[in-house]
């Protein structure tokens, strides 16, 4: 009887990892949180996400953790902060910190466009106090509404597109904030790229990004689809059915058998799906997507394999560079990218707390933290 007992319990617990693992990445993102394999930032950088450059050079930064916009001189060095904008309300109507952590750009001097609370946010932060230009949207699912913006850019018009993250769709603003349209999508889309007249966005929980048209027809992929949460979505309820099936057909320890097969066929199913989105050219949770200076490139953030990957515009792999750690070329959940004026990429580290400048060609050059 206790062997039984073991066998179902064995089961049991095949099933639950099973049903666990479409949900591992955040579980994995509280855990690294919660327990850091390294000492949490003493430095001036809290997890940051976004950045940009002034037209001066100044180095905007984007903390989630600390949920501040921290400003860097052109070498690195600190200059100031903050956290409050004077008539920042958010999406919900609430006074709160201006800045999640979340994309940013200074499309003109002295301003900064970026996500925010359910909301966008254009400053003016020419002087020495930043003042609120524009609130764009508010929380909500109707025509120029949000729930969980992410990503932005703007197209050669001047119009503003955002990723609209719960919402499964992107919307597109006018300059000054007059919605236009939004573009709905199948799955819950992480940044946006316009590049003449296509669209580019990662599909993060999916692993891959679409090009498409401005309408939104599908063009290419860079990387391929996941298929872990299929495995899981057939495999999970076939082990329980098939366990169940055969108990009730008096036939037990079949059941017990047929469950932890298909049981342990699924999680091999899923183990090579990981290992197929760590090779190069593929994707575990792209994020930011960058172009080179000269527009002939796109640098995706390839956040759980801690790298930065390479495609030509057409989504033929190139070249890759960074691995998943701590030291200095190595790089933990990286995040938005963004070119200097030098071409050089400044890349926001986050875990680490840190900013890593590597060459175009990916060769490492020091860190900011």
């Amino acid at each position: 009887m206790s062997q039984k007992k073991a066998v179902v319990g064995a089961v049991v617990l095949l099933l639950l990892v099973a049903a666990v693992l479409p949900f591992r990445v955040p579980i994995r993102k509280a855990w690294r949180r919660a327990h850091p394999r390294h000492h949490n930032s003493s430095g001036m950088l809290k997890n940051p996400e976004a950045m940009c450059f002034g037209s001066d050079g100044t180095i905007y930064v984007g903390n989630q953790d600390s949920g501040d916009i921290t400003i860097l001189n052109p070498d690195g060095s600190f200059r100031s902060k903050f956290e409050k904008v004077d008539g920042y309300v958010s999406g919900d109507g609430t006074p709160t910190n201006v800045s999640r952590g979340l994309y940013m750009h200074s499309y003109a001097p002295g301003r900064l466009l970026f996500t925010a609370v359910h909301n966008v946010v254009e400053l003016d932060v020419s002087g020495a106090t930043p003042k609120l230009v524009r609130i764009i949207g508010k929380k909500g699912s109707g025509p120029g509404e949000m729930d969980g913006p992410e990503g932005l850019t703007k197209d050669a018009n001047g119009d503003i597109y955002v990723t609209d993250e719960h919402n499964l769709r992107i919307n597109v603003f006018k300059e000054d904030g007059t919605y236009l349209r939004s573009l709905p999508l199948t799955q819950d889309p992480q940044y946006v790229l316009v590049l003449g007249d296509r669209l580019y966005y990662s599909l993060n929980k999916r692993n891959y990004v679409v090009c498409s048209t401005k309408d939104g027809k599908e063009v290419l992929r860079l990387g391929h689809e996941a298929l872990f949460p299929l495995f899981c979505y057939i495999g999970v309820p076939a082990s329980f059915a098939a366990f169940v099936i055969l108990t009730a057909l008096k036939k037990p320890g079949r059941g017990v058998l047929a469950a932890l097969a298909l049981g342990a066929l699924t999680a091999l199913a899923c183990g090579w799906d990981y290992w197929r989105h760590s090779q190069p050219g593929e994707n575990r949770r792209p994020d930011c997507i960058t172009p080179s200076p000269d527009g002939k490139r796109l640098y995706v953030s390839d956040r759980d394999n801690g790298r930065i990957q390479v495609y030509d515009l057409d989504g033929k792999f190139l070249f890759g560079f960074g691995e998943e750690g701590d030291k200095p070329g190595q790089l933990d959940d990286p995040i938005q990218t963004v070119f200097d004026k030098e071409g050089r990429l400044w890349v926001c580290d986050s875990d680490n707390h840190r900013l890593s400048v590597f060459s175009a060609d990916g060769k490492f050059l020091k860190i900011v933290q």
